[in-house]
């Protein structure tokens, strides 16, 4: 790294991703901190043992913002992401299944991992790195971390969910910043490989079931294989009544609800299962991002702008854009 580095950045996701290209963008030297093993977030895929890979986060991404296409054309480049050519089901609470709405859904190619590793690419990122609190000085931010202090920092953006952002800071910069105001839901997610095609009728479907919420076929998606693999999301309120369920206890529960709903009678040859604490943002405000009147320290994140991949980005945008000036 040619500078010393002016700005810390929690997180390697979407929204951390954009915040440190916008942050190089206008001359400053941003340094990303991870604590998983590489960039991501949400947009997680996990390989399987036939060498392909599943889907267990965000399954899709809208394109609306002209600024996001034309950052992840610029950083992550075209190759990177492709639309995904689906049939999607909607179903209501009289359990009456209709046409998804109308949109143009993308995908990363050939996993949804892909997008954050392309714009990650050049960017210095400190990967296995737990960030465990923040404390202010004279100086700057320093950062209290799982392998010693790192700082001090002028600038620190956080990109983590709320209650993660609370636990990080000190009690006044929490209170001022309204940080309670906010909150993230949890998810169960499991995938499930059957040995021949389900023939459901569908690539995915949004539903109003007791327990799951989201199902899909990983291999409807381009470049996946035709490995059989089925992902489930549960739906929020049964995910958080079973936040701390034994896994093996989740993943038959979920598979018992799949097989019942759609009567499928194959029966599953492999699984994963992962649990996202913190999915989706609970309903709150949506002010877009957070930040000091000194703009030494600023959050942001799908959940302070709706939610959604593109939210993440828009809401680092949107704080790049008053931090550094729009490029």
């Amino acid at each position: 790294m040619d500078q010393t580095p002016d700005i810390a950045i929690i997180g390697a996701g979407i929204a951390g991703l954009t915040a440190a290209l916008r942050a190089s963008e206008a001359g400053l030297a941003p340094l990303v901190f991870e604590k998983s093993r590489g960039p991501g977030g949400r947009l997680a895929s996990k390989r399987t043992q036939d060498g392909t890979s599943v889907d267990m986060g965000a399954q899709f991404f809208t394109v609306r913002n002209p600024r996001f296409r034309a950052l992840l054309a610029d950083y992550a480049g075209e190759e990177s992401f492709g639309l995904w050519d689906a049939t999607l089901w909607h179903e209501n609470r009289e359990g009456e299944v209709a046409h998804f709405h109308q949109a143009l859904r993308h995908v990363g190619v050939p996993r949804m991992t892909a997008i954050t590793r392309a714009l990650a690419d050049g960017l210095p990122i400190q990967t296995g790195t737990r960030i465990t609190a923040l404390t202010q000085a004279p100086g700057g931010w320093w950062l209290e971390t799982d392998q010693g202090q790192q700082g001090p920092f002028p600038r620190v953006i956080i990109t983590a969910p709320p209650e993660q952002a609370r636990d990080l800071l000190p009690d006044t910069v929490t209170r001022s910043l309204e940080l309670e105001s906010f909150g993230m839901l949890p998810c169960w997610s499991l995938a499930l490989r059957f040995g021949e095609p389900l023939e459901l009728g569908f690539d995915g479907m949004q539903l109003a079931h007791e327990s799951l919420g989201w199902v899909a076929r990983n291999a409807s998606k381009p470049e996946r294989g035709s490995a059989e693999w089925w992902v489930l999301h549960a739906n929020s309120t049964w995910s958080a009544t079973h936040r701390n369920a034994d896994s093996d206890d989740v993943a038959a529960a979920m598979t018992t609800a799949f097989r019942q709903r759609f009567d499928v009678r194959q029966t599953a040859t492999d699984h994963l299962v992962h649990r996202w604490l913190y999915a989706r943002p609970a309903v709150g405000p949506t002010p877009g991002f957070l930040s000091t009147a000194d703009y030494s320290l600023g959050l942001c994140g799908d959940w302070l702008a709706g939610g959604r991949v593109e939210g993440a980005f828009e809401s680092a945008d949107a704080l790049a854009a008053t931090w550094f000036g729009q490029p």
